[in-house]
């Protein structure tokens, strides 16, 4: 009895141990965790602190605007309950947001330049196809036309740097004759200045087209079209969202990865916030919650309300 008390001690000396080395090593990581875990048990009853992380420059926001747009989102939340469910922090938050620029926001900002407006339904993704198939056959035409003058241009470059070298093996080439390879030379530059503008607008025209076949690709995920999708270079195939609320390990974060407007930002920021208060999607499209973002105002509905009613009287207290 007495070995098997010594052994009993050693082993939870060694728990313990292990425990205080584990929590120590890992204390942001546990107390992350346990918050959660509260949370899960009795929800809405802390507040969810969020803290900006990385945000990408090319996004074109400052750091004070991003703070006030989440400070709004979360008012979306906490003005109809009544309750205090988020505090910004300035770092070390429970959740961390983040702006992630890829190929999503890169082609909404294409297509803003280009003054093409777009929103989530299918009228949209029916004109955006149109457009999409009517850019797609002129750049197809240009890009024959394109070849056809580069190949004009290489010939005529060739024939010139012929004459020049047949005449340098001679010495050197009389007065006409020079002067004439001095205009052809002249008209060979500005002719290669041509063929560049009209490359940079053939590339300008493809980045549209590409951009264009981002969005639809979206649309087409996000309305569950039964369509292919465009395998245009630079568009994704896939699912695709403008924000994900991610939670892992006692590591929470918000990635934002495409909005137009403040609005747009606004909304994806209070729909990521409810998903970080542990609220599913909802079925009415003009939701906060709904799976598209595809809603006008900035104000829960019935639906987000019910669904928070229901989370918050969920809890074991």
């Amino acid at each position: 009895m007495q070995v098997r008390r010594v052994v009993d001690v050693v082993l939870m000396t060694a728990v313990l141990g292990g425990a205080a080395y584990f929590g120590y090593t890992y204390r942001d990581q546990v107390v992350q965790i346990s918050r959660q875990v509260t949370a899960e048990f009795v929800p809405c009853k802390s507040t969810i602190s969020y803290s900006i992380g990385a945000v990408d420059k090319r996004f074109g926001i400052s750091k004070s605007t991003l703070i006030s747009d989440l400070k709004e989102a979360e008012a979306i939340w906490e003005k109809p309950s009544g309750k205090d469910l988020f505090v910004y922090e300035e770092s070390g938050g429970d959740v961390t947001v983040n702006l992630v620029y890829d190929n999503r926001q890169a082609a909404t900002d294409k297509l803003k330049v280009a003054g093409i407006q777009i929103d989530r339904s299918r009228a949209s993704y029916d004109s955006l196809k149109a457009r999409y198939d009517s850019l797609a056959a002129g750049v197809e035409a240009e890009q024959v036309q394109f070849k056809r003058l580069v190949a004009a241009y290489q010939s005529r470059e060739a024939a010139y740097n012929a004459a020049v070298e047949s005449w340098n093996r001679r010495g050197g080439a009389p007065a006409p004759e020079y002067e004439r390879l001095q205009q052809e030379k002249e008209a060979l530059e500005r002719e290669v200045a041509q063929v560049n503008a009209r490359q940079a607008r053939m590339n300008d025209d493809i980045d549209t087209l590409n951009a264009l076949a981002t969005t639809l690709n979206q649309l087409i995920v996000q309305l569950n079209l039964n369509v292919s999708q465009y395998n245009q270079t630079g568009a994704l195939q896939g699912e695709f969202e403008e924000g994900l609320y991610e939670s892992a390990a006692g590591v929470r974060k918000i990635d934002i990865y495409e909005y137009s407007s403040h609005n747009v930002l606004v909304r994806v920021l209070s729909h990521e916030m409810g998903h970080a208060l542990g609220l599913e999607h909802v079925a009415d499209t003009e939701a906060i919650m709904y799976k598209i973002n595809e809603g006008k105002t900035l104000a829960l509905t019935k639906a987000d309300i019910a669904a928070l009613d229901a989370k918050c009287t969920s809890g074991i207290f």
